[in-house]
């Protein structure tokens, strides 16, 4: 039977675990906010920069389809002016640590599908991505790469970029934000310009309303187009990134949650134990006296 100072002291401990994890949910909650306004953002800010992008191809036809006839293209669509290995990679993006529910491995349950029936190269991102994966013992080129959980560190950003940009089919395995207590596995391809939360048709609609403008060039109509290609390129990723994130803290919070619970539970528990020990102890001092009064009447009777 536990003592009295056992169950104090597993009282004490249950209310200072509650008060941490209660203090880990709050700060999930805040950090989905604030990737939750970030997506916004930079969702705004691409569809503007892909709008521009799509005016100055409207603006240009002739010398476009110049451009495709030298690359020797047919499809507008397969146009590019970045320069390409023609080979096709799987990304995968995880996390460097754990707490963040079930979404980790069922998004790489995922890519893990997808790669076993694809030949193809893998890019894998975060610590425990790298785990797993190195625990299939596969044999396809891989290349790994650390990232923060909660900033977006642009340095080992562009060293990302620099690697996947040469890739001329791309494809990211990630977790996507459904509702709080709703995440699942994706994949996304992120090899055109179609911008993550934005309807095609709304994208679609905006480029019919385009002006046709003349912009002056420097130094060439060709470079120009590169680099929007690769501004619209890497603020996809990005924005594929902040999706990735937002599911991992909002998955977070729920295994929080359900840990306060649990944790709740525990404490209703082992306050019941307090008071059935009080009780018990009550009981026997009550007896006690009892047995006192009996042996003090009989003496004296």
């Amino acid at each position: 039977m536990e003592s009295k100072k056992d169950i104090l002291a597993e009282i004490e401990r249950l209310f200072s675990l509650k008060g941490m994890v209660e203090a880990y949910e709050e700060i999930a909650a805040s950090r989905m906010r604030r990737i939750r306004d970030s997506v916004l953002k930079n969702r705004d800010f691409l569809f503007g920069l892909n709008e521009v992008f799509h005016q100055v191809q409207a603006s240009y036809k002739s010398e476009i389809q110049r451009l495709m006839k030298t690359k020797k293209l047919k499809d507008p669509s397969k146009i590019t002016f970045l320069k390409k290995n023609g080979k096709k990679i799987y990304i995968l993006l995880t996390s460097n640590s754990g707490l963040y529910g079930s979404i980790i491995k069922r998004t790489f349950n995922l890519f893990l599908e997808n790669i076993k029936k694809e030949n193809c190269d893998a890019a894998v991102i975060g610590k425990l991505g790298k785990e797993m994966f190195e625990a299939e013992k596969l044999n396809s080129n891989v290349a790994f790469f650390n990232f923060p959980d909660n900033k977006m560190d642009y340095d080992q950003f562009k060293k990302i970029m620099d690697h996947i940009l040469q890739y001329e089919e791309i494809d990211v395995f990630h977790g996507q934000f459904q509702t709080v207590i709703t995440q699942k596995p994706v994949k996304s391809s992120i090899s055109g310009t179609e911008i993550p939360g934005v309807k095609k048709e709304d994208a679609a609609q905006a480029q019919t309303k385009q002006i046709n403008l003349k912009y002056l060039f420097e130094p060439s109509l060709e470079k120009i187009m590169a680099f929007f290609e690769t501004e619209i390129f890497s603020s996809i990723f990005e924005q594929t990134i902040h999706e990735s994130e937002l599911a991992k803290f909002s998955s977070r919070m729920v295994v929080l949650d359900q840990a306060v619970e649990n944790i709740r539970g525990n404490l209703t528990k082992t306050e019941y134990l307090m008071r059935k020990f009080k009780h018990r102890r009550g009981n026997r001092k009550q007896s006690s006296r009892l047995s006192g009064m009996m042996l003090w009447k009989a003496r004296y009777s």
